[in-house]
């Protein structure tokens, strides 16, 4: 990837800077003793082994313990009517608190591999910081790295937490942490559902001679070192922030798509609630009349849907974009639906740059709802050919649930990435009109779209309300 030079970056005014809060907390090394219950699949044929103890929380507390000014209960509900477990501070002073199984959840670890963990948690207070940290210790239990994610809970919501680690040596384990820090006395946290996967993908085993060779899988990549938060926006609140995000109200949108929606800005449509940004796809029992006055619906549109940008109120000149979204696409009941996450020129022009694009199936289509299409374009008349790639999400796992996925645009590169695997790269040697299509500053679009050339009409095996689910969206600059 090509370095990003500092005199070319767009800067942010205050009312657009990230604030940054600084949590000091001290926890003993004694105490940083892995979270139980943590499932972990490998990919590749030696993979690391597991301990794995009360995965669910089903048995109570039954294989975890916790640190120090920690007290464990397990009747707290969990975030889909499940039992999660309850970590409140014990003492009578503002305290960090730690969930801890008895053994490293993982062993055998593989240098170069990359280990994601994830936690929902919900703080019963607002205004609190949670924690998921990921230490990799040698056979003396001594750490000898570590990586964390840090989280300001400023609601009660359930909200889910990711944290990404290359392993620096093999045979070494890995603890995965979660903390409450600083709680109040009697504040608690909420934990449920602990996930830790290693998400380096086996090499293709080799088809028989008859057989074409598969394509190679994606090459995992951490996160990149260097990158700060610019600007943010996690959902957290109980309205869209309109500093921040335009909504489309009464309109159409589709450059020429013939898409089928009038676009609404109602909650039906959008809305803020839970930790979430939801975007819902209606078809109305009653047509809506769109101000586009479009000749082919004289009566009205019988489908409403949702359109946010940030034009004209956050923009960027290079970075990584990232999204972490559940679309409504499902196998053979999403004919007709178009979730993308997108950037375009502030003041128009040339260049589009596809984050995230996907389209729903039928009955009897042959292609996979879980197919991701990443792609940029010079123009919409053809003076250059767009460039794109598909992915298709690995097996297990679907795009009807949370995934990852992120752009880093730097001068001379675009590169892809879909829950931290490289799916795809442009540049200079590749794409010729890389630095005249993808300078100046670009802002975000987020949409549902109905119907259109692309993923035609939807049927009547399409489940509506459809609903696309955004968890947070972020930009990192250097």
């Amino acid at each position: 990837m090509s370095i990003v030079r500092p005199a070319r970056l767009k800067k942010l005014s205050a009312r657009h800077a990230f604030g940054k809060r600084k949590v000091l907390f001290a926890v003993a090394t004694a105490v940083m003793v892995a979270v139980g219950g943590v499932s972990l699949t490998g990919t590749v044929a030696q993979a690391a082994t597991t301990s794995v103890v009360n995965g669910d929380f089903s048995s109570a507390t039954t294989g975890w313990e916790g640190g120090r000014n920690t007290r464990l209960a397990s009747t707290a509900s969990g975030r889909n009517g499940s039992v999660g477990i309850r970590v409140s501070n014990a003492s009578s002073a503002a305290a960090t608190v730690t969930l801890n199984d008895r053994v490293n959840s993982a062993s055998s670890l593989i240098a170069g591999h990359t280990y994601q963990a994830t936690a929902w948690v919900r703080a019963e207070n607002a205004g609190q910081a949670v924690i998921l940290r990921l230490l990799e210790e040698d056979s003396s239990l001594t750490v000898v790295n570590s990586e964390q994610s840090y989280q300001w809970r400023s609601d009660t919501a359930w909200k889910q937490i990711t944290t990404s680690y290359t392993a620096t040596r093999t045979s070494t384990s890995l603890d995965v942490n979660v903390v409450g820090s600083r709680l109040a006395p009697g504040g608690a946290v909420v934990v449920d559902d602990v996930t830790l996967v290693d998400t380096t993908a086996t090499p293709p085993t080799p088809a028989p001679a008859s057989a074409p060779a598969p394509a190679p899988a994606p090459t995992p990549v951490a996160a990149p070192a260097g990158w700060s938060l610019a600007w943010a926006d996690e959902f957290n609140g109980t309205a869209i922030n309109r500093d921040a995000w335009n909504v489309d109200n009464n309109s159409t949108y589709g450059d020429g798509n013939n898409e089928l929606a009038c676009l609404m800005d109602r909650p039906e449509n959008v809305k803020v609630s839970g930790g979430l940004l939801t975007v819902t796809a209606r078809k109305e029992a009653t047509p809506i009349t769109c101000k586009d006055n479009d000749t082919r619906f004289p009566n009205g549109r019988s489908y409403t849907s949702g359109m946010l940008t940030t034009k004209n109120k956050v923009d960027f000149e290079y970075g990584r974009f990232e999204i972490s979204a559940k679309t409504p696409l499902a196998q053979g009941t999403s004919k007709g639906l178009w979730p993308a996450f997108w950037l375009r020129p502030t003041t128009g022009g040339i260049g589009e740059l596809d984050i995230l694009e996907a389209i729903g199936t039928g009955k009897g289509d042959a292609f996979s709802a879980n197919h991701v299409v990443q792609t940029v374009h010079y123009d919409y008349v053809g003076t250059h050919s767009k460039q794109g790639t598909g992915y298709d999400l690995p097996v297990g796992t679907t795009a009807d649930g949370f995934h990852n996925y992120a752009v880093e645009w730097a001068p001379g590169s675009i590169t892809w990435f879909v829950d931290g695997v490289k799916t795809y790269e442009r540049s200079l040697s590749t794409t010729s009109w890389i630095d005249q299509a993808f300078v100046n500053e670009f802002y975000i679009r987020l949409n549902l779209a109905v119907g259109g050339n692309w993923p035609g009409s939807p049927t009547a095996e399409t489940v509506f309300p459809a609903a696309f689910e955004v968890d947070y969206v972020r930009v990192y600059q250097r």
